[in-house]
């Protein structure tokens, strides 16, 4: 079987990374800037694309370069795949013992280079620090959210990588001489290094992968959300109200509405000034979505109208919920907001008897008994 001459493993790893450096990078300036960790795989990718580089170029460039320099850019680089999923996963990353670690390795690299010319203690060494940062990244990245293919792809990229690097331990021979080789011809050596050409390819393909699933899930979030209170907006919730509304036809059980109102909200904003409206309607979504059970749709209609939606609700369970939010609301007193109260008015269909047209007719009769509370004094609750 002809062998691959190692140098090419390390040209296409060279090449490969470069590439894939490049789509990071401009993946990293076109995500929103919470989406951390794309840059620092970005200089990760490009650090392992330039140690590969070097490592190629081992005969024509000086051990210090083509050994030492190579090595040290090959862990900061992976180091820097591990920082990259740290901030991903919204976590801390802490540089200094790592850095101590492979400050440390790099000396014992430059005595087994320069002094006992050992090239079985540069592989041990090496292999070690890519177990150790692979598996980490592995359970990272199994770790990142969401939970998808993209953090399953990459979880088995880092273990492959992992694998690879404890097949390369143990299989060390001490009968191996270093000392007028250039390049390590085995078998294994060629495995290792096509895993670590591919790697870096496969690495970049599951970050990126990775990403788009937390961007597909803001910008559902996004798309469904109010951006002020986080609950749903309109066109959520008539989505979701449609399906409970059709539930409710077929299983003749009720469905429950409470629309609400916060009294004289431009007085607040008049006097108190908009940014203080602005918790105040917070404050309000808050303690409202404290009352919820799963099933519960809650959504801000726009400006201080909120409107709730209780599947499987009788009138007189939809009363006390309505009724536990405004108690709630009146009894509270938060120091940086001004007391304020709630109107809520409630409506029921009861299954297929005296059903409302549909869900509109249900939320406009709910909005009738609201407008009753306004009339009626206000800090009510009215069916």
């Amino acid at each position: 079987m002809e062998l691959i001459n190692p140098r090419t493993f390390l040209v296409v790893a060279n090449l490969l990374g470069l590439l894939c450096a490049l789509v990071l990078w401009v993946q990293a300036r076109s995500f929103p800037d919470d989406i951390l960790g794309l840059r620092d795989w970005a200089r990760a990718v490009f650090l392992i694309a330039c140690a590969s580089g070097l490592a190629s170029m081992r005969a024509v460039l000086p051990d210090a370069v083509a050994i030492i320099l190579a090595s040290g850019l090959l862990l900061l680089g992976q180091f820097l795949l591990v920082i990259g999923l740290l901030r991903f996963n919204g976590r801390e990353p802490h540089w200094r013992p790592t850095l101590d670690a492979i400050g440390a390795v790099l000396i014992v690299i430059t005595w087994l280079t320069y002094g006992s010319h050992s090239y079985q203690g540069r592989i041990f060494l090496m292999a070690l620090a890519h177990i150790g940062f692979f598996s980490f990244g592995a359970v990272l990245a199994w770790q990142a959210e969401p939970k998808g293919f993209g953090s399953r792809f990459l979880s088995v990229v880092f273990l492959l990588g992992a694998a690879i690097a404890i097949w390369r331990l143990t299989t060390l021979s001490a009968t191996v001489v270093d000392a007028d080789e250039i390049f390590d011809y085995s078998l294994i050596q060629q495995v290792y290094l096509g895993m670590f050409s591919l790697g870096v390819l496969g690495l970049s393909i599951g970050f990126i992968l990775l990403a788009n699933d937390r961007l597909r899930v803001e910008l559902e979030f996004m798309a469904t959300r109010d951006p002020m209170t986080g609950l749903f907006n309109r066109r959520a919730f008539f989505a979701r109200a449609e399906t409970e509304w059709a539930r409710s036809l077929r299983s003749g059980r009720p469905l429950a509405v409470i629309t609400s109102d916060i009294d004289f909200f431009k007085k607040i904003n008049d006097s108190r000034g908009h940014h203080v409206g602005d918790l105040v309607i917070k404050d309000y979504a808050t303690r409202s979505a404290r009352t919820l059970r799963l099933p519960d749709i809650l959504a801000r209609f726009g400006g201080e109208e909120f409107v709730l939606l209780l599947p499987d609700t009788a009138l007189d369970e939809a009363l006390q919920v309505a009724e536990r939010i405004r108690q709630d609301i009146a009894d509270h007193r938060e120091p940086a907001l001004p007391p304020y109260t709630v109107s809520l008015g409630v409506a029921v269909a009861q299954g297929k008897a005296g059903q409302a047209a549909d869900i509109q007719a249900l939320i406009a009769e709910a909005d009738a008994a609201l407008y009753r509370a306004k009339q009626r004094g206000r800090n009510r609750v009215e069916t």
